[in-house]
């Protein structure tokens, strides 16, 4: 689902009288979730010149929308709702003026904020045998993506007949220990919220080479009970 659109948004043009051009805006607030929906569309009425220069621009407003790291502004001169190549400002601004020297943004480029892959180990569904076990729920992370952090929630305690250990990563992209190294799974108690490697630093973080979901690892003794909810967090990169 996603979030409330930008509100408040005007668009006024400034400059030399004649023109028959009718700029329209729409404002979308970048949020570490993802997008917010749309701004409804802000039009300069059909009196602005069809080229845009220094003294002849649209002044774009808005309302700040709390939380967010940023904001996509759309251009268009017909009603149609833009789809690509909107204009990136900083967080900490709140308007533009558009003069016609603005960059715009390819597809390619965009930032659509955090990405959360998620993985659910069932014992009673996924088995506990010594080895790799990649859970029936199990979301695949794509190449190139950063991972940065994770959060692991045993929501059933993980026992063993012995002294198993388990760790974490994906079938593919990274190693099998690349979110979590091997660790004796009587720390694996319910409720035990604990933070996957990378920490969210820099020098833990890293780049997935292929496409891969997110597995365990037992090694030692079989699991005989348990149930683990794992997500990782991870973002795309603008350029691969």
């Amino acid at each position: 689902m996603q979030l409330p659109p930008v509100l408040g948004v005007t668009a006024r043009f400034y400059g030399a009288a004649g023109g028959s051009t009718n700029y329209r805006y729409w404002v979308q607030a970048i949020y570490p979730a993802g997008l917010s929906q749309l701004s409804v569309a802000a039009a300069t009425g059909a009196k602005a010149l069809a080229a845009l220069t220094q003294g002849n621009f649209v002044n774009v407003q808005w309302a700040p929308a709390p939380g967010a790291i940023g904001y996509y502004v759309y251009r268009n001169t017909t009603g149609t709702l833009p789809v690509a190549n909107p204009i990136f400002v900083a967080s900490s601004e709140t308007g533009i003026k558009d003069d016609g020297s603005l960059v715009t943004l390819t597809q390619a480029t965009r930032y659509d904020g955090v990405y959360v892959a998620k993985a659910y180990y069932d014992f009673s569904v996924d088995g506990g045998a010594i080895g790799a076990i990649t859970p029936v729920q199990s979301d695949t992370i794509p190449a190139n993506a950063i991972v940065y952090f994770g959060l692991m929630n045993p929501t059933t305690a993980l026992t063993s007949g012995g002294s198993a250990t388990i760790s974490v990563g994906t079938t593919a992209g990274s190693s099998g220990t690349s979110l979590k190294a091997l660790t004796a799974v009587a720390s694996y108690s319910i409720d035990a919220i604990m933070a996957l490697v990378p920490v969210g630093t820099a020098a833990t973080a890293f780049k997935m080479s292929a496409a891969g979901q997110i597995n365990i690892t037992v090694a030692v003794a079989a699991l005989t009970t348990g149930v683990l909810e794992i997500f990782v967090f991870y973002i795309l990169p603008t350029n691969p």
